[in-house]
């Protein structure tokens, strides 16, 4: 049967595309806050707000959240309040998966914005994405599933 194959590669496709559930033993998840740690956490919300435009949900001075997605935010910390310090070394990256993603290269190009990497196709993973880092020295992705 010829379409074996065809059907066998869409669903491994869909399988890296499509989020996954928790197995049904755990407990719901309604949606998911990333803090990251700032010593200007000023600049920081000038850049998810003003720059990318992202909707702040929540302010409480010391601690800003802003909606990435439906379910998904970022959330901003003065370093001197939070539960962490910011630290020279930035092991975490933010994903965000747009499929947009050349349009919000045009955006950022626009804005004073460090470009990381400029978009291009990964070849390792089916992917169209660019990297930027934000005031913090974050690297914040932007990709979509090809």
């Amino acid at each position: 049967m010829k379409s074996a194959p065809i059907i066998a590669a869409a669903v491994s496709m869909l399988a890296v595309a499509v989020p996954t559930r928790p197995s049904r033993s755990a407990p719901s998840i309604d949606s998911q806050v990333t803090f990251l740690y700032y010593k200007d956490v000023a600049a920081a919300a000038q850049f998810y707000g003003g720059i990318l435009g992202l909707e702040q949900t929540f302010d409480e001075g010391w601690v800003e959240i802003y909606r990435i997605s439906s379910t998904s935010y970022v959330g901003l910390v003065d370093e001197t309040r939070g539960s962490h310090r910011a630290s020279e070394s930035k092991p975490v990256m933010l994903s965000i998966v747009t499929d947009e993603v050349d349009a919000w290269y045009e955006h950022i190009r626009s804005a004073d914005v460090t470009i990381l990497s400029e978009i291009s196709d990964g070849t390792a993973v089916p992917v169209r994405s660019f990297m930027v880092e934000d005031p913090g020295g974050y690297t914040i992705e932007f990709f979509r599933w090809r």
